[in-house]
Parts: structure tokens; C-alpha cells; sequence
């Protein structure tokens, strides 16, 4: 019964999305009020305690929610001011047929452009089917490119923010790991680790949607190449760590666009034409790039996180309090690239008025979905606990009474040793639950942590959190909210999206699989 009340606010927002198609946005509000009920009310935890839980982590998914939304209105402002016809109209310009523009655009345009915090559902059906490319075939690369490297995107948030979550507030301590950077980049590898058999496997789904299983025996030494070397290249730059986090998955979808822009040029096809109006559309981004090469660099990181002080730090409650650190989020400096980039690309007052009407219609959806995800997950958290002489502190019966102790036992009883093939799966739930891969680790960071150290120890923390990241990704492929805004772009029905979701959904579960397996070879060769 423990479990099962414990599990409810997922399950809830779970049955709301699948059997009753509730938004991602209405089933965040069930979801937190059913979190706050049954702590209060199940798990006797302090009415006190509970909003205090809800207001840490909407203050704590700022990184997010603030990234998320400045890069809307970045993207709403290249778009009204022809900034995004004139990148895609250059891109297209070096492909030539449809297998090209799938892997070339799809891999390696969309990785990097969703590193750069695209949304790619939002963008790419309508230049699919410009290109000539069904509807359909249009949606499902436009969701798949989302996906190869989605641990990286919007300068890698899902990775950073989490991991800040999990060393600060959660004080999760997996053996090895001395501070908050150490485990960014401990994380970082470990999900690499997992991303070669991942990006290949989805450019084996784009090519399937382009021409079926024809395409795929056709190209599959085309779809291998531009997955491994998206991939791989990854995977070297977080290994080596002589670049920002943040970066990796720019540099990667840029690189895999370069080798794909050399192997077709030795076929004596497409021009690349980089001129000034090329630059003037891609100026957002390049003073993005820049800016995250600089202010992630540590002493320059260092002093923008020191420079207004106490100013930026709110007390929530029990002696709990944040530093917003608002100079060295990557937020800020969106907001900044935005503001710079408006001389650059002269939009129109009108164009500008266009894309702030727009921007405020459509923020508020995703900004109080991850704002409540994170309270959900801050709720489950801190069940259990109560504040004592003005501080925070575990009650009398926390080990009883805190649900992320409580679902993490009990799926290591169920599963003991076999733990890890099951792991990733808890990530493709959250994520697909919790609408982001960034949702997905926060809100089973700590479940994670209490089921691998019932089961296999510690140690093998990282990995699984690797995987569940991974997996995470993955589910970006069949998530509501991304297949039914895709389709909206190009008039696909209900009908169309069902058969979409039905034909992703069976390889997204065998990439999970393997993911799991995979890892329970890794967690077994570290135990030898």
C-alpha cells in the first residue's frame, strides 16, 4: 500500500496523458496537487513542509523554465525576421535527394540545432514537406532528430541541471565524485557511453519513414556513418573535457554535418554558400556559442556566480534557500544573445510584435509544466520530513515515510541484481510522464539512487543515471506534446498520430532494452 500511494502522483499523470489525452500542462497541476495530498495527508508530512517543497523546486527549475522560454522568443524573433527561412534555405542548398536531406538535416542539422534549444517538431515538418517528403514521413524525422544527442540540448540543461539537483538539494554522494563539476562530467560520459548504438538506431528510423525497409537496406552504411560520428565525436569530447558541457552537442552536430557535406561533395554535388545574409541569420547562435565558450569557463563562471552575492538568494523555508546565480545560467546570456542579435537581424516593429504575441500565447504552457514536475519532485523528496528549531530536518519515521525511499526499495526487491536491465525504463516513464528528459532525471534521481544502493551498490550510481538520461531521450520520440504539435504544422488528424505513435513505439522500447542491457554488462564488469 506504501508503494502504490507513493507511486499515485505518476501513475495518476500517467493514466491523465495515455487513456484520457490530457495535456502534458493540465496533468503537471493534477499531478502536484495529488503529490501534496498524499504527502500530507499519507505520509504525515507538515502542510509547511509540502509548500515549501513546491515553492524550492519552481524557484530551482528556473534554469530551465527562464532557458526554455528566452529561447522561444529567440526562435519566434529568427523566424518572423526570415532568419530561419534564410539557415534553412542554405542547408538544403548542399543536399540533393531525400536520403541526403534525411541524414544530413535530420542528424546532423537537427542535433545541433536542438543543442542550440530548437524545438525540432515545432520547425522542421513544413520543410520536409516542402522538400517533398509525405506528411507523415515529415513529422516522424521531425520528432527523431530531436533525439540523437537530446542529453545535450538547449545547451545541455538536461545534464547540468539535474546533476546540480542531485549534488545539492538531493545530496546525492555516488564513491568518487568530489563536487557538483565532477559529477556533470562523470554524468556526461556515461551517457555517451550509451549514445553510438542510440543515434544509429534513430537514423535507421528516419530512413524507414523515408522509403521503408527499402531505404533502410539500401543506406544503411549512410545512416551507420552519420550515427556513429554524431555519436563518437560526443563521446571524445566528453572524455577529453577540454571543452564546456554545453558545447558538445553544437560541435557534434556541426562535425557530422561536415563529414556528411564532404562525402556528398566528392559525388560532385551541392554547393555550400556561406554568405553575409547566412551569418546575419545564424548571428543568435554563433553569439551563443560564444558567449557559453566564455562564461562557462571557470574562473570567468566563478566570478559571475559571486558578482551580485547575497543579492540573488532566496530563502525558501527550514533554513533551505537558493542562489539564483542569475549571471552565469545560460538564461541570462539567451536573453542577452536575443537583445544583441535585434540590430543584426532588423526585425520589423510589426515582425516584432508578431513574435511577442506569439511567445506569450505559447510560454506559459511549458513554463508551469516544468515548474510543477520539479515541485512534484521536490514534494516526494522531502516527504517525510519536518522542520525542526528552523531547520529541515528528517522525521522521526523518514526512512517509512519518504516516497522516493519508499518506490526505489521496493523496485529493488522486485528486481535485486537484475535491477539494471530495468533501470533505463524508469527514465523513458519520467520523461515521458514529466514531458523532458530534464523532468525525468530530477524527478527519479532519488529513486534511482535508493534502488542501486539496495541493489548493486553505490558505485554503480553513475552509470544508471547515464542510462536513464539515455533512455530519456529516447522517449522524446513517442511524447504526446511533440507528435501532436508536429502534426498540427502539416494538418495530420488523430488518426495519423495513433499510427505514428504505433510504429515508434515498438523500436523506442527495443532501444530501451538494449540500453538496459547494455548497462547490466557495464555494471557487471565493474563488479568483476
Amino acid at each position: 500500500m506504501d508503494f502504490l500511494m507513493a507511486i499515485i502522483p505518476i501513475l495518476i499523470v500517467l493514466a491523465g496523458m495515455l487513456f484520457f489525452s490530457r495535456s502534458g500542462v493540465f496533468m503537471s497541476v493534477v499531478g502536484w496537487i495529488t503529490a501534496a495530498l498524499v504527502a500530507f495527508l499519507y505520509f504525515k508530512t507538515p502542510m509547511v513542509v509540502v509548500i515549501g517543497a513546491s515553492i524550492y523546486g519552481i524557484v530551482k527549475a528556473f534554469a530551465i523554465t527562464f532557458a526554455v522560454a528566452f529561447t522561444m522568443l529567440m526562435i519566434f524573433i529568427m523566424k518572423e525576421a526570415g532568419a530561419l527561412d534564410e539557415i534553412v534555405k542554405t542547408i538544403l542548398s548542399i543536399t540533393k535527394d531525400k536520403i541526403q536531406q534525411t541524414l544530413f538535416i535530420g542528424m546532423g542539422f537537427g542535433s545541433l540545432a536542438t543543442s542550440l534549444g530548437v524545438v525540432t517538431p515545432a520547425l522542421f515538418p513544413p520543410v520536409f514537406v516542402a522538400l517533398g517528403f509525405t506528411p507523415l514521413a515529415a513529422v516522424a524525422i521531425s520528432i527523431l532528430c530531436y533525439d540523437p544527442l537530446t542529453s545535450f540540448a538547449l545547451l545541455s540543461i538536461p545534464i547540468t541541471l539535474p546533476a546540480h539537483v542531485a549534488w545539492g538539494p538531493f545530496g546525492i554522494r555516488p564513491p568518487g565524485i568530489e563536487n557538483v563539476e565532477h559529477f556533470i562530467w562523470s554524468f556526461t560520459r556515461h551517457i555517451t557511453l550509451f549514445l553510438p548504438v542510440v543515434s544509429v538506431g534513430f537514423a535507421f528510423m528516419m530512413l524507414y519513414f523515408v522509403g521503408k525497409w527499402e531505404a533502410l537496406k539500401k543506406h544503411w552504411a549512410g545512416a551507420t556513418v552519420a550515427g556513429l560520428v554524431l555519436s563518437l565525436t560526443a563521446l571524445f569530447l566528453a572524455f577529453i573535457g577540454i571543452l564546456p558541457v554545453e558545447v558538445i552537442g553544437i560541435i557534434s552536430g556541426f562535425f557530422t554535418m561536415l563529414v556528411s557535406y564532404f562525402l556528398y561533395r566528392k559525388n560532385g554535388e551541392g554547393k555550400l554558400k556561406i554568405d553575409a545574409a547566412f551569418i546575419k541569420a545564424i548571428s543568435p547562435w554563433l553569439l551563443l556559442f560564444i558567449f557559453s565558450l566564455v562564461t562557462n569557463y571557470p574562473p570567468v563562471k566563478k566570478f559571475l556566480a559571486n558578482l551580485l552575492g547575497s543579492a540573488e538568494v532566496i530563502h525558501i523555508v527550514g533554513g533551505k534557500k537558493i542562489d539564483l546565480n542569475i549571471l552565469s545560467h545560460v538564461y541570462f546570456w539567451i536573453l542577452v544573445a536575443v537583445i544583441i542579435s535585434l540590430p543584426i537581424l532588423k526585425p520589423s516593429g510589426e515582425q516584432l510584435s508578431r513574435a511577442f504575441n506569439v511567445w506569450i500565447k505559447r510560454v506559459w504552457g511549458p513554463f508551469i509544466a516544468y515548474s510543477l514536475f520539479f515541485a512534484v519532485a521536490f514534494i516526494m523528496a522531502w516527504s517525510g520530513m519536518e522542520i525542526v528549531n528552523g531547520k529541515l530536518m528528517p522525521g522521526a519515521n523518514f526512512k517509512a515515510m519518504n516516497m522516493d525511499l519508499i518506490i526505489g526499495r521496493t523496485i529493488a526487491d522486485l528486481f535485486g541484481s537484475f535491477y539494471p536491465i530495468v533501470a533505463p525504463f524508469l527514465g523513458l516513464l519520467g520523461a515521458f510522464v514529466g514531458g523532458s528528459e530534464t523532468a525525468s532525471n530530477v524527478l527519479f534521481a532519488k529513486i534511482q539512487y535508493g534502488a542501486v544502493v539496495s541493489t548493486i551498490g553505490a558505485h554503480a550510481f553513475m552509470a544508471v543515471y547515464g542510462a536513464h538520461a539515455v533512455a530519456g531521450g529516447i522517449a522524446s520520440a513517442i511524447t504526446p506534446s511533440k507528435i501532436t504539435n508536429a502534426a498540427a504544422l502539416v494538418g495530420l488528424k488523430g488518426k495519423d498520430e495513433s499510427q505514428l505513435l504505433k510504429t515508434l513505439i515498438w523500436p523506442v522500447f527495443a532501444l530501451t532494452l538494449f540500453v538496459g542491457i547494455m548497462l547490466q554488462i557495464i555494471v557487471a564488469m565493474s563488479l568483476k
